[in-house]
């Protein structure tokens, strides 16, 4: 993962501690790095615990990179089949069942989001 797009999903990060006076709020300049490496980040105002950048994500707790889990949705999404993507991408036809319905559970939120930002 490169530094910007580190730095893009750090930006859409907030402080889920419901004692800090910064709670729920994106963009406010508080959340800070606490390993590159690890993707681990952290709020500068309450000192949290550290969480993870994918936290809230489909993408928390998986190890392949985002890329190629984008790339086969993506795939899937426009028609190819489940038997040539996994043969295209060399994952697995259960790695692509479960991102097929970790994506799903987080439809809702992403129409959501859309719908705040392009309206």
């Amino acid at each position: 993962m490169s530094e910007e797009e580190f730095n893009g999903f750090k930006a859409s990060q907030y402080c889920d501690n419901e004692q800090c006076p910064k709670y729920g709020k994106v963009g406010d300049g508080i959340i800070c790095i606490r390993t590159y490496k690890n993707k681990q980040l952290y709020c500068n105002c309450c000192k949290s615990k550290p969480f993870s950048l994918f936290k809230g994500t489909m993408f928390f707790g998986l190890r392949t990179p985002i890329d190629k889990i984008v790339s086969v949705l993506l795939l899937l999404s426009n028609g190819m089949g489940m038997n040539a993507v996994c043969k295209h991408e060399s994952v697995t036809g259960d790695s692509v069942r479960n991102w097929i319905v970790l994506a799903s559970n987080h439809m809702e939120e992403l129409s959501n989001y859309f719908q705040k930002t392009c309206i």
